[in-house]
C-alpha cells in the first residue's frame, strides 16, 4: 500500500508559519489535491485552524498541547487513523505549535500503529528573522526545529540590514548545513521548492512533556477593555513568548497577536469567530498572567491553565 506523505511546517511561536501554509495552499500546485491539514496549538484554545481559507481541505486540531510531545501522542495516533480512513488524502500538511520539539513526531509517525499508512516526505521550518538569536539560547526546541529541518524559510528579514541578514544565515548554515535557504517572499518559495528538498530523519531522543519554564493559560471571553487589557500586558510583556486570539474592544472582532514584547492587531472578517486569547510565557505561572489579564473581560469569565 503507497504511504500517504506527510510535510511538516515547524518554526518559533510567531514565525509565520500559518501565512505560509496560506501560500501553499493558494499556489496551482496543490489545488488539484486532497489535503489534510493538521493544526496543533500549545494552548486550549484554536486560533490559527480559523485564520485558514474555507476552501483548504480537512481540518483537524490538536490543542491540548505540543504536537511534538509525548503527552498527547494517543491523540495524534488517533486522529491519523481518522484522517487516513475518513479524508484518504493525497498528501497531510502539519503545522506544529512554536514549541514543538522535533523529535517527537519522526517517533510519532515510526510506530506501528501510523509506520504502514504515512511517512515524513519534508520538513520545513520557518525562522523568525528577528528574534531567532534572541530565543536561541534558552528555548531547545528553537534549535532542534532548525538543526532538523530539510529545508529553512527566512521570514520578516526586511527588518534586519544586509550585514544582520548575512550573519543570520550564516548562523542556520553552522546549525544546519544540509538545509536549503530561502526568504519569504522569494517567487520560489511555493510548493515547487518543498518538492525539492530531500528529508532526513531527526535523531533527536522525544520530549515527554512541554518544558517547566514555558506555560499556556487561555483567557476565555468576547469582549475586552482596551485600557484594562493594555495595562495588564506591559504588567507581564517582557515574560511573554506568544499571544494571539478574537477579541472585540467595542469595534468589532480583532485579531490580535503579541510575538515577545510587541502587540499587532487587525479586524477579523470570517465568519463565527472562537473568542478568547492564547496566552504563553516564559518564567512565569498561569496566575500571573490570568492576574494581569482577566480584569480587562467584560463580563469576568473563568480561565482555563495548562502547565
Amino acid at each position: 500500500m503507497k504511504k500517504i506523505p506527510v510535510y511538516l511546517i515547524t518554526g518559533c511561536l510567531g514565525a509565520g508559519k500559518t501565512t505560509l501554509l496560506n501560500h501553499w495552499l493558494a499556489g496551482p500546485e496543490l489545488k488539484s489535491k486532497r489535503i489534510a491539514l493538521l493544526i496543533n496549538e500549545f494552548g486550549e484554545l484554536g486560533v490559527d485552524g480559523q485564520l485558514l481559507p474555507d476552501d483548504a481541505g480537512a481540518v483537524f486540531e490538536l490543542n491540548r498541547g505540543s504536537l511534538f510531545c509525548a503527552c498527547i501522542r494517543s491523540d495524534f495516533e488517533a486522529t491519523m487513523h481518522a484522517i487516513a480512513d475518513q479524508v484518504r488524502p493525497d498528501l497531510v500538511i502539519t503545522e506544529a505549535t512554536g514549541m514543538a520539539q522535533t523529535s517527537d513526531l519522526f517517533s510519532f509517525i515510526e510506530t506501528p500503529a501510523t509506520r504502514e499508512q504515512f511517512e515524513i516526505a519534508c520538513n520545513v521550518c520557518v525562522i523568525d528573522a528577528l528574534n531567532f538569536t534572541k530565543v536561541l539560547p534558552t528555548l531547545k526546541a528553537v534549535a532542534s526545529q532548525a538543526m532538523w529541518a530539510d529545508g529553512l524559510v527566512i521570514n520578516k528579514s526586511d527588518g534586519l540590514n544586509t550585514d544582520q541578514v548575512d550573519k543570520l544565515t550564516s548562523l542556520l548554515k553552522d546549525l544546519n548545513p544540509r538545509a536549503k535557504q530561502i526568504r519569504f517572499g522569494n517567487k520560489n518559495f511555493g510548493w515547487p521548492f518543498v518538492e525539492s528538498m530531500h528529508h532526513a530523519a531527526c535523531t533527536d531522543a522525544p520530549l515527554q512533556a512541554p518544558p517547566a519554564e514555558v506555560v499556556a493559560c487561555t483567557i476565555n471571553g468576547r469582549d475586552f477593555d482596551r485600557a484594562a487589557f493594555q495595562n495588564g500586558f506591559e504588567q507581564i510583556r517582557g515574560r511573554l513568548l506568544r499571544m494571539k486570539g478574537i477579541v472585540n474592544f467595542g469595534d468589532g472582532p480583532r485579531l490580535l497577536e503579541s510575538v515577545f514584547n510587541s502587540v499587532t492587531e487587525r479586524p477579523y472578517t470570517a465568519k463565527n469567530p472562537r473568542y478568547g486569547l492564547t496566552v504563553i510565557g516564559w518564567k512565569i505561572t498561569a496566575d500571573e498572567i490570568r492576574s494581569a489579564l482577566h480584569p480587562a473581560v467584560t463580563p469576568p469569565v473563568v480561565t482555563i491553565g495548562l502547565q
